[in-house]
């Protein structure tokens, strides 16, 4: 039995090995198939396993050099992937900087960046920054405190003093049933600009959220014109919006950025996982070239850097995988099997009882069901999908997140729904007389 690795989860059985991945397929180490619709668990895998258009950009990479410094040396590769970023952009962000590698490194990038702006200006005081309960924004200190990650909670003595947080945005959860959805929006916007005038608006730097209400709370769309009103709060006050869309970004929504189905142009986006397609880590900011000249009129550079920010290696990899997803027409199908998987699952559930919602944008979606123990009816279902039809679901806590990688193809989304929604209907009608003492627990964070 292996003994040297440390595990995340040292008392549980260790998990079975991977031999090979092929589009959206896993083998594992018995000769087991399985359909994977989470996107490798994380949803990192947008264009599936083993793309050879991705193989052979890294492979050919390899054969020139696996890195060179991003401050000292150039690289083409580099310069095509921030040209795909800004091109395919329905806003007006004009310059990309490539920070790392986890998506937790962008979020603290672009916190860092923030407060350089304004500290260039002589706004030296803007240090606090202003999130959503129920969001996840990473695990390094300053991203966790901007999140809401239960099992994180205990890091709290690490985090800054000058954060502060709002209500999540989840009409679905948090609107009042008098409420309209306008009401329910201008109540959200209103908690935020309550909070900015409690802390002082010459304190606030920025207010940072995901574009949907993505891993924590399922795949939630804000409601129309938030954004458009949050934008307004934000350029009323000074404060930079900074958009997090590690989770739903790079084409998985079926916009290349999920922000600009909101149409409008934040300060700041960060990127992460689905850049570079889990191939190799890789994440970045997107920012405007107006605050590209505050840098070039005061200090002249950006203090925050890494050693590893645009690796060569993985710029070559995201390069790849964003070429795939801007090619021509490829869009319009991830919307397409977006609003199929939505249409379907309403129409085929709507009569469960247990079946409360299906919400998302293109192939980031959620179904929420309500039972008593949810949490568990989720583990179980999950597990029963696996047993029973080699499907991968990621089922736990209210729902079920759907987030397969975007080129699936139509005809496996279809089967893999039939038998989930068979699945659903099989539990639900037996639930109540289950033995939950039986159901095993699982940890996942």
């Amino acid at each position: 039995m292996p003994a040297n690795l440390l595990r995340t989860f040292p008392n549980e059985p260790i998990p079975p090995y991977i031999k090979k991945g092929e589009g959206v397929f896993l083998r594992d180490e018995f000769d087991n198939t399985f359909t994977d619709l989470t996107g490798g668990f994380t949803a990192h895998a947008i264009v599936g396993w083993n793309h050879p258009n991705v193989n052979q950009s890294i492979i050919k990479q390899l054969n020139k050099i696996c890195h060179i410094d991003y401050k000292m040396y150039s690289d083409v590769n580099r310069d095509e992937l921030a040209d795909i970023l800004v091109n395919s952009a329905e806003h007006k962000l004009n310059r990309v900087f490539l920070c790392g590698g986890a998506g937790a490194e962008a979020c603290e990038s672009a916190i860092h960046l923030s407060y350089q702006l304004h500290y260039e200006l002589n706004k030296k005081k803007k240090f606090w920054y202003i999130s959503r309960e129920q969001s996840y924004h990473g695990a390094t200190s300053d991203a966790m405190s901007l999140g809401d990650r239960e099992n994180l909670a205990f890091f709290k003595p690490f985090f800054s003093p000058y954060r502060a947080k709002i209500s999540e945005h989840n009409k679905y959860r948090s609107k009042y049933e008098f409420e309209t959805e306008d009401e329910y929006c201008d109540r959200c916007v209103k908690e935020l600009e309550d909070k900015i005038l409690e802390i002082g608006p010459e304190n606030v730097g920025g207010f940072v959220a995901e574009t949907i209400m993505g891993g924590l709370v399922g795949d939630v769309p804000p409601t129309v014109n938030y954004w458009k009103k949050i934008r307004n709060v934000c350029d009323k006050y000074d404060i930079h919006l900074i958009i997090d869309e590690v989770w739903c970004g790079t084409g998985t929504t079926g916009k290349f950025y999920c922000i600009d189905y909101d149409q409008i142009t934040p300060d700041f986006i960060f990127l992460g996982k689905t850049l570079g397609g889990g191939y190799v880590p890789i994440s970045a900011i997107l920012t405007s070239s107006n605050n590209e000249d505050i840098i070039k009129k005061t200090r002249g550079r950006i203090e925050n850097s890494a050693t590893f920010q645009g690796h060569s290696l993985a710029v070559s990899a995201a390069l790849a995988v964003q070429k795939i997803v801007t090619e021509p027409g490829f869009l319009e199908q991830v919307r397409f099997k977006g609003e199929y998987l939505r249409t379907f699952l309403e129409k085929e559930l709507t009569n469960n009882p247990f079946f409360n919602n299906v919400r998302g944008r293109g192939l980031r979606n959620s179904l929420e069901y309500q039972c008593d123990d949810q949490h568990l009816f989720g583990l179980m279902l999950t597990a029963e999908m696996k047993r029973k039809h080699n499907i991968l679901i990621n089922g736990k806590w209210h729902r079920v997140c759907f987030s397969p990688s975007i080129n699936i193809d139509e005809k496996v989304l279809e089967e893999s729904l039939e038998k989930f929604v068979s699945e659903f209907h099989l539990l639900s009608k037996k639930w109540e007389s289950i033995d939950k003492s039986r159901i095993q627990l699982k940890q996942f964070f």
